[in-house]
């Protein structure tokens, strides 16, 4: 059975109530729970934390008193936060904005498939589909366009250049 003792001073919490031989091992331990965590999430929020929790657990090794290491976690952490996460934001972010679904049709081009009158509703054939859409100007069957903007379910299209 595990006994559980009562902490009474600041190092017995960070050994557990001896579940952990060294403050050491309760730094490299958090910092490896944290890394563990931040695989499931985004945004190396968590990742900053363990790294401040492994360097602490460097100090720790030195025989820093809790207060030191305590000190140290929340200086790297900060640190780690301002200037290290923005970096791997930057590095390991997400890539730019690809357009998907009616966004990827704005500067296809295609075919009109039945008159579109000036600022009227016609149609065009996209590659397999065929599409409502508006334009400007009055357009012809047959005539090449371009879509400028989607609106709804309507597509807006200019003669192609």
């Amino acid at each position: 059975m595990l006994d559980l003792m009562i902490v009474t001073a600041p190092e017995d919490a960070l050994v557990l109530w001896g579940l952990l031989e060294s403050s050491t091992e309760f730094w490299l331990w958090l910092g490896l729970v944290l890394l563990i965590v931040e695989i499931f999430t985004t945004g190396f929020f968590l990742g900053a934390l363990s790294l401040a929790s492994f360097l602490t657990a460097v100090v720790a090794t030195m025989q820093a008193s809790s207060l030191w290491q305590f000190t140290s976690f929340a200086i790297v952490s900060i640190a780690s936060l301002i200037w290290i996460r923005p970096l791997c934001m930057k590095w390991f972010g997400s890539p730019e904005h690809i357009p998907s679904n009616v966004d990827a049709l704005v500067g296809t081009t295609g075919s009109v498939s039945e008159q579109i009158p000036e600022s009227g509703i016609g149609r065009v054939q996209l590659a397999n589909e065929e599409w409502r859409a508006t334009s400007d100007q009055m357009l012809q069957v047959g005539d090449s366009v371009q879509v400028t903007s989607v609106d709804g379910n309507t597509l807006v299209v200019e003669p192609a250049s």
